[in-house]
């Protein structure tokens, strides 16, 4: 993806970096997806006896009754509480639904690309403490 970077930060892991300028409402990346049932994830944490370590790249976790994988770069996006990016579902006819990123705020080049793993109300909820810089 020409326009992204992915970069090694010493306490986040893999980050995405931008290569350009991005302005609101820009689309940073498409990713495709991989789609499946809800409780395939329930499955798994049974299976292995607690958080599997794919939780933490499902996105939509149980929307309308599936969940999904973002291909590409879609699961190296870090979370913050003041993203300038967000994450949509986007549905295609005759087409599987991609995950679309897009720019909520000014991103200058060389700046990381962040979105919100949830909504803000739910945050006590992550599995993690954020790091937001």
């Amino acid at each position: 993806i020409p326009s992204l970077e992915i970069k090694e930060h010493p306490e986040k892991g893999f980050i995405c970096v931008a290569t350009e300028d991005f302005c609101p409402g820009a689309l940073i990346e498409r990713c495709l997806t991989i789609k499946f049932g809800a409780g395939v994830m329930k499955d798994l944490q049974k299976l292995l006896d607690g958080r599997a370590i794919l939780h933490d790249y499902v996105f939509a976790n149980n929307y309308k009754g599936y969940s999904y994988f973002a291909l590409g770069y879609g699961g190296l996006y870090s979370h913050s509480s003041n993203p300038n990016a967000k994450w949509k579902i986007s549905y295609h006819p005759n087409e599987r639904e991609t995950i679309d990123i897009r720019a909520i705020k000014t991103i200058k080049k060389g700046e990381e690309i962040t979105i919100s793993y949830m909504h803000k109300s739910m945050e006590d909820q992550l599995w993690f403490n954020p790091i937001d810089e």
